[in-house]
This record gives structure tokens, C-alpha cells and sequence, in this order.
């Protein structure tokens, strides 16, 4: 049933009304409007399916994050236990809610829960803000009659998942704004500054030290005309590739249309009156900006394919620093989710098929995809996930007590524990190694500017000209 959007007048007080109503079409909104005592001034029939992700950053663009997510599981739950029933249920969250995004949400899952449907197949047709791991839990706690245990656990689960992204979040934020901050300042003195300063060593006949030729050449090199050739065709063959893309709703452009929209773009820029002093060399930084487009777009047709995905993701688990990190989170994930699943009454292969996709790694989900190939054919856990090598020993290891003992859920609980901790102190660690990175860093970057140019200045006032 469709949900609207609606502003009116109550006719009993004169006050203005909004809020949201679901109506098999406009005419019948007004008509129940119309019931309740509110004339329908103006109504927008909203489409679900526009609803934002329940990620981490969800709500800044009006969207759905975890966070809200795991209120209103726990409200549920509730509810669930005092005895209301669901449709009852779903309607006080509804009231209660203030995101008008979760609102139309859970209007629609009232509507389907009226119509007699289960709740977890209410909740099926919005993915983007109840999982499959949600819906999945959800139908084995009506299946087994432990619904308000599970949402429990479902809250615990979010909250949890929550809590991690905030904190790797706010460990990159401060390194990351830093380094966008010093870029451009310490760019800006390169084209602009460096440029003027150094201008009057060029009178001079006098041979100057290594480090500042070095610093000339590079100043000259971020401003010349190749260098703004190949910016500019750079961003405008990304830009128009992307529009290209997006209006036609596909994957990826052609190389060829998008080529000739770029070169267009840069033809009107040209006659726009941004024709640098050196059209050659502004020619041949074009040339090279469009030259590194295609490498640019054909890595990222190979990037959006299974193969590419999973090379990507094998070399983030390789980095020096970041690797073991994004490890850990992996490993954390998939050994409190299995847990979760199986502490709620879903079959192992169901959960196996389910973790795989909150892995957030390729790389990984192909281990588990193949491991739960491994399992139907009766093999345990923890042999393919030792043999793989991508699962740390430690973790295959209380894996296999779990299953000879009976006790997997709890082992793999203690596993998620135990790297949720290792990746809290991993983050603190980085945390406090980066920020004083990125102060050497930038500060040495200004400091051999200063040093390059206030050098020669003082060999010249010592030894007269």
C-alpha cells in the first residue's frame, strides 16, 4: 500500500497537521483524512525504496542508521514482552519514531503485519534498513517463540556493530582532516608562493643548492600548464563518465562516449577564455589527463567485478599497518554474527550463508562461501577455515573445542570478544601514532620549504654579491 506524506489543517482547532498515512491513492487519503477531522492541503506519495542504508553515516542525509535500528528493536522488544500485540506494537513506534524516513518504513510493515503476513516477512521488502540477518532471526524467533529474546539480541548485536564503526570512524577522522587541511595549504604555497619568492633567483648568476632546485622544479611542475591540462581533463572525463553512467543507469559508460563528452567539455572550457599562455603544453596535459581517465575507468570496471573485488580485498589484508586491523574486524564480525544466528535457532548452513555477506571482504566471504560448501558436505568449521590460512589460529583453534565440546555459540562469542578488544586497542594505538605522523609530516613539508628558500637568501647577505 502506498504511504504519504501529508499537510493539513485540523478543521475543529484551525492548527496546521503533518505526518504520514498509508491510502491506496490520494483521493482515499483525503477521504480518511477527512474522518479524523483534517482537510488535506497537500500530499506525497513516497517511495521506500529511496530510504537510505542503515549504515553508519545514514542520518546525516535523512536516512536510516544503526543507531536507529537499535532503538527500535529494543522498543520492540519491549513491547513484544509486555504482551501488546505487534500490529499495536508497530504502531507506537511509529508514533513514537521522529525520523520521518522510519516512519514510512514502519507504516508499511503495519500495513503488511494487517494483512496477516509474519512480522519477519514484513520486514523482507526493506533491505536497506532490516538486513537479512535481521529478518532471518527475526523468523527463527517466531518460529521457536522467543521473539522478544531474539530482538534483545538483535539490539545488542547493532549496537555493538554501532559502537565499532565509531570508533575506527573517529580514529581516521582527525589523521584524514589533517591531511586534506595540509595538502591544500602546503599546494597553495607551492603555485602561488614558492613561485614569487624564488623568482628573484633567477637574476641572479649563481648556482643554487640541490634542495632548492628541487623545490623549484616541483613548484614548476604543479604549475604548469601540463599540470592544469591534466587536472582539468581528469575531473571532467571522471564527472562526465559518471553523469553518463548515472543517466543511463548503468554499471559503466563506453570508453569511446565517454572520451568524446570529455573532450567536448574541455573544447567549451577552452572557448570559455581558460586558454593557458602554453596551448602545446596544455594540449599535451590533456592528453595525459584523459590517458589516465581510461586507467582510472578501466580500473574500475576490473574493481567491480567478483575477481576484481576479491584482488582488491586480498590486498587490504596485506598492508603493512591497516591489514591486521581490517582483519580483526572481519574476524569479529563473522564469529559474534555466527554466534547470534546460531544463539537464535537459525541452521548452521543458513547462518553460514548469511555471515558471508556482513564480512564486508571478498576475499573472506569466498572462504566462507567456500566453507559452508565444506560443512554441507559434513565436514567441520574449523578444518577449511584453518586450511584457508586467511583465519588466525587462535580462532580456528577454539572453534574446533566449540564443536567437540557442544559449546560453539559461547566459543565463538568469546572469539568476538576477544578481537573486539584487540581492535580497540589497535585503533588507540593508531590513533595515537598517527596524529603525531601527520604533525612530523606536514610540519617537515613546510620546513623544507622555508629551509629551501631562506637558504640561498642567507648565503647571499653573507657573501655579498
Amino acid at each position: 500500500m502506498p504511504v504519504f506524506e501529508y499537510k493539513g489543517v485540523n478543521v475543529f482547532t484551525g492548527k496546521p497537521v503533518t505526518g504520514i498515512k498509508d491510502a491506496d491513492n490520494a483521493k482515499m487519503l483525503r477521504t480518511l483524512l477527512k474522518r479524523e477531522g483534517i482537510l488535506l492541503t497537500s500530499a506525497k506519495e513516497e517511495l521506500l525504496e529511496k530510504v537510505g542504508s542503515a549504515g553508519s553515516g545514514g542520518a546525516l542525509f535523512g536516512g536510516v542508521n544503526l543507531s536507529d535500528v537499535s532503538i527500535t528493536t529494543r522498543q520492540l522488544a519491549t513491547l513484544v514482552g509486555a504482551g501488546i500485540p505487534l500490529v499495536e506494537a508497530v504502531t507506537a513506534l511509529i508514533d513514537q519514531s521522529e525520523k520521518v524516513q522510519l516512519k514510512k518504513v514502519l507504516t508499511s510493515v503495519r500495513d503488511r503485519l494487517n494483512e496477516g503476513w509474519a512480522l519477519a516477512r514484513a520486514l523482507e521488502p526493506h533491505p536497506k534498513v532490516f538486513s537479512n540477518l535481521y529478518v532471518s532471526m527475526v523468523a527463527a524467533g517466531e518460529a521457536s517463540g522467543t521473539l522478544e529474546a531474539v530482538l534483545e539480541r538483535l539490539a545488542d548485536y547493532i549496537e555493538g556493530q554501532s559502537k565499532l564503526r565509531g570508533k575506527v570512524g573517529a580514529a581516521l577522522a582527525y589523521p584524514a582532516l589533517m591531511l586534506m587541511i595540509g595538502s591544500v595549504l602546503i599546494g597553495v604555497m607551492m603555485i602561488v608562493i614558492v613561485p614569487k619568492v624564488t623568482s628573484i633567483f633567477a637574476s641572479l648568476d649563481r648556482a643554487l643548492p640541490w634542495y632548492t632546485e628541487v623545490l623549484i622544479a616541483i613548484s614548476q611542475g604543479l604549475g604548469s600548464a601540463q599540470m592544469g591540462g591534466l587536472v582539468l581533463s581528469l575531473v571532467t572525463f571522471i564527472f562526465v563518465r559518471r553523469r553518463y553512467s548515472e543517466s543511463l543507469g548503468a554499471a559503466q559508460a563506453t570508453d569511446k562516449v565517454a572520451t568524446g563528452l570529455a573532450l567536448g567539455s574541455l573544447t567549451v572550457t577552452a572557448l570559455a577564455g581558460l586558454v593557458p599562455e602554453s596551448p602545446i603544453k596544455y594540449a599535451v596535459g590533456c592528453v595525459m589527463g584523459v590517458t589516465v581517465g581510461f586507467g582510472i575507468t578501466k580500473f574500475m570496471g576490473f574493481a567491480a567485478t567478483p575477481e576484481g573485488q576479491v584482488w582488491i580485498d586480498t590486498k587490504k589484508l596485506q598492508l603493512p599497518v591497516f591489514g591486521p586491523l581490517f582483519r580483526m574486524l572481519a574476524v569479529a564480525r563473522f564469529a559474534r554474527t555466527l554466534s547470534t544466528l546460531l544463539k537464535s535457532g537459525v541452521p548452521l548452513l543458513k547462518a553460514m550463508d548469511i555471515v558471508k555477506n556482513v564480512l564486508d571482504n571478498a576475499k573472506l566471504e569466498r572462504v566462507v562461501k567456500d566453507l559452508s560448501a565444506s560443512v554441507r558436505e559434513g565436514e567441520s568449521i574449523a578444518a577449511p577455515l584453518k586450511k584457508s590460512g586467511d583465519f588466525p589460529p587462535l580462532v580456528t583453534h577454539m572453534i574446533a573445542v566449540g564443536e567437540k565440546s557442544g559449546q560453539l555459540e559461547q566459543m565463538l562469542e568469546t572469539v568476538a570478544k576477544n578481537y573486539d578488544t584487540q581492535v580497540d586497542t589497535r585503533v588507540q594505538a593508531l590513533t595515537s601514532l598517527l596524529e603525531p605522523m601527520m604533525i612530523v609530516l606536514m610540519g617537515g613539508s613546510v620546513g623544507f620549504i622555508a629551509f629551501a628558500i631562506l637558504m640561498p637568501l642567507i648565503q647571499m647577505n653573507d657573501f655579498g654579491p
